[in-house]
């Protein structure tokens, strides 16, 4: 199926018109389409999806940036392994609590925006994300599971500011190359060793 006819049976899913758009930006809710006819940018934040996923998303098979914040979904499904040239999913602002497994399949994700959602550990499955650089957890209630994140062999970017922690794995932080990390408004107390292989430190 075309990618124009797809997009069709997207807006009806979804009862509102998407406009092309020449670029795709955060507050602008639309799509874009390359020279092939094939849509490689959606935004549909705030569309009111009211936590169910429209399946024509999956069938986007050339989507490489999905923004779809803000629409109190609650899990993101199996078949987001679909969007195999996925780079950068951006589902802040929701009420995620886990990842599916199938996330590792997107061997293309680079960037995973997940800010304001109820995330209480950080999933294990985020280690297993071949070509993840950045991932964003901002403003969760995250506790631990933070030894996942620096188990990456590719994550550069990682911000967890404003969530619960009270402790973090600073003695693997010697062991990889971190160019930002970001622990403010958190509880942290224990000692942060002087050796830590961080460019960019915030806490």
């Amino acid at each position: 199926m075309k990618d124009s006819l797809i997009i069709e049976e997207l807006q009806h899913q979804i009862s509102k018109k998407l406009k092309q758009l020449v670029k795709v930006t955060w507050f602008l809710k639309g799509y874009q389409i390359n020279d092939l006819g094939q849509i490689t940018h959606l935004c549909i934040q705030k569309t009111r999806l009211n936590g169910k996923w429209p399946q024509a998303i999956f069938k986007l098979q050339h989507l490489e940036y999905l923004n779809i914040q803000g629409n109190n979904l609650q899990n993101i499904p199996e078949e987001i392994a679909n969007l195999a040239k996925l780079k950068v999913l951006d589902i802040r602002i929701n009420q995620l609590r886990s990842l599916p497994n199938s996330l590792s399949q997107l061997t293309h994700l680079e960037k995973l925006y997940m800010g304001q959602n109820n995330f209480k550990n950080v999933p294990d499955i985020i280690k297993q994300c071949p070509s993840l650089i950045l991932i964003d957890l901002t403003e969760n209630e995250i506790t631990d599971g933070c030894e996942h994140l620096l188990h990456s062999e590719s994550l550069k970017n990682i911000y967890l500011k404003s969530n619960q922690l009270k402790s973090f794995p600073f003695e693997l932080l010697k062991h990889v190359q971190i160019e930002e990390l970001n622990l403010q408004e958190n509880l942290i107390y224990n000692t942060i060793p002087p050796d830590i292989n961080v460019k960019n430190f915030y806490i």
